[in-house]
């Protein structure tokens, strides 16, 4: 490895070189398959669930009233990553590796994060007050601000699980929170409950899911829960780079929604936050790629560094191939989605939806770009990228929504804020792609999505200028035009992806994880 910017309290070996054939990599992508399919397919599950309720429930409360449960959710998720200690990543690129180091800091972690969580409510107490937010709205925030502790401690637990390679029980347990989240909203709605009730429910299902997770953890790694100071100060300064990461990139990507319902009003929240749900689609595979990617690449970094950058460059070519196409329908069907999904009363939501499908596809390239990254221990310098974004947001965020809502009028708001994001994710993704360097970067990875984007916006082009007449119905042409030239101008290897994955399913009850 050429550089560091910063180590772990015990760093990851390397190897003088790499392996003398492809066995290790092709064992270590089964075993990342394997758990992918397995962690894939709950959440194919609980996406389906929560799609259902994210998207029926602003068309039930209506914008005004979705507005303050996003805002809620937005301001409870931004003060919450506080508790995150930037943890997550450590222990997925740590834990993989040596398991018995849970037991350093476990205990240590749980015991600081109960007493932030005193500060933390203190805090939003005094925002809530100083905003003159109505007592609904501060109950609201409460009863998210549970939620969110529990969902803080659960990704720790889940990431335990991950590095571990331990997730069927995961899996089937991530299905049934979601499903007694999603009895909680139904409750709600068949009984016209005030809106804490959308809160308890997620506060519910999170509650029952981190004892549970925490006591497979426990069972799994063997820690113990002892209080080890001096190990745990340790580990939070060896956190600190993906803290100051993580911060960055949830105040940033949530911080528009605070700043709009200051600016504004609860319905341009309302709208923002419709757009925002949609074009979340697009993010379904951020958590599988996660779970799978930090341990996968920890692993290949303790093999050699080129065979990371071979992992990320495969990674990268394979997320873009499936991201693409969806960022691309939900650009040129934004105003049939909005229609069908919300209503006509989200209508002015369309110009937002359509600029959160392209920023939401920067975004995994900035994922996999900061994983490996991460891995690299390249961290203090991606942290400073991402802390660029947590001011490059606000401030266009500020100038923006004013000159917007009052040149666009209503939906301008979110349209102003959709563009603030699009333009950090920009600013991000050219500096971590400067941070790999070229050597992550072949010919073959630049072709293919050169080819897949060019596809992309003829398909956009041509839906504007030509297709527009045809009404939904030209959506199956969009997609039809789309895939036919992605085969014809090979930006996409079908056989060689259908290929390697038959072969991942079919030898991956003979992989076991490494042993620890």
């Amino acid at each position: 490895m050429s550089e560091s910017d910063g180590a772990s309290p015990a760093p990851i070996s390397r190897a003088t070189h790499p392996p003398a054939s492809t066995d290790w990599r092709r064992r270590e992508i089964r075993l990342a398959l394997g758990n992918a399919l397995k962690l894939g397919s709950s959440l194919i599950v609980t996406w389906g669930i929560a799609l259902l309720v994210r998207l029926y429930v602003p068309r039930f409360l209506g914008p005004d009233r979705f507005g303050e449960l996003n805002f809620a959710d937005a301001f409870t998720t931004t003060t919450f990553v506080l508790l995150t200690l930037g943890l997550d990543t450590y222990v997925r690129k740590e834990i993989s590796v040596r398991p018995g180091h849970a037991s350093d800091f476990i205990g240590g972690i749980v015991t600081l994060r109960l007493l932030m969580l005193v500060i933390v409510y203190a805090g939003m107490e005094i925002v809530l007050r100083a905003t003159q937010r109505s007592p609904e709205v501060r109950l609201l925030v409460y009863v998210f601000g549970a939620a969110q502790f529990f969902i803080v401690g659960n990704n720790t637990s889940a990431g335990l699980l991950h590095a571990a390679g331990k997730v069927s029980e995961l899996s089937v347990l991530s299905v049934v929170a979601k499903l007694i989240w999603a009895l909680g909203i139904v409750i709600a709605i068949v009984f016209r409950l005030d809106l804490w009730a959308y809160a308890a429910a997620l506060a519910a299902a999170e509650g029952l899911k981190s004892l549970v997770l925490f006591w497979l953890a426990r069972k799994h790694l063997g820690f113990d829960v002892k209080i080890r100071p001096r190990a745990t100060f340790a580990v939070i300064v060896a956190s600190l780079p993906f803290y100051v990461s993580g911060l960055a990139s949830t105040i940033y990507d949530r911080i528009g929604v605070s700043l709009l319902a200051f600016l504004s009003t609860d319905r341009e929240v309302g709208w923002y936050g419709a757009a925002s749900g949609l074009a979340g689609l697009t993010m379904m595979l951020v958590p599988l790629i996660s779970w799978v990617l930090i341990p996968l690449f920890a692993r290949a970094a303790a093999a050699s560094e080129a065979e990371l950058r071979a992992m990320a460059r495969r990674s990268l070519e394979f997320i873009l191939t499936l991201i693409i196409p969806v960022s691309l329908m939900l650009v040129v069907g934004a105003d049939v989605w909005i229609h069908i999904v919300f209503g006509p009363a989200f209508l002015q939501a369309e110009a937002a939806l359509r600029i959160l499908a392209v920023a939401h596809l920067l975004m995994y390239v900035s994922l996999v770009c900061a994983y490996a990254l991460a891995v690299l221990n390249f961290t203090w310098r991606m942290s400073a990228v991402f802390v660029s974004g947590m001011v490059i947001n606000p401030v266009c965020n500020a100038f923006l929504i004013k000159p917007a809502l009052a040149l666009e009028g209503a939906g301008g708001g979110g349209a102003a804020c959709a563009t603030a994001t699009l333009l950090t994710e920009i600013v991000i993704v050219g500096a971590l792609l400067g941070l790999l360097g070229r050597r992550t970067f072949d010919a073959e990875l630049i072709v293919r999505v050169s080819k897949s984007l060019a596809a992309a916006i003829a398909v956009a082009a041509l839906d504007t200028f030509l297709l527009k007449p045809l009404g939904p119905a030209r959506l199956l042409l969009d997609a039809a035009i789309y895939v036919t030239l992605v085969l014809v101008t090979g930006a996409t290897d079908v056989r060689g992806m259908v290929n390697w994955t038959r072969m991942a399913m079919r030898e991956r009850k003979s992989t076991k994880p490494p042993a620890g």
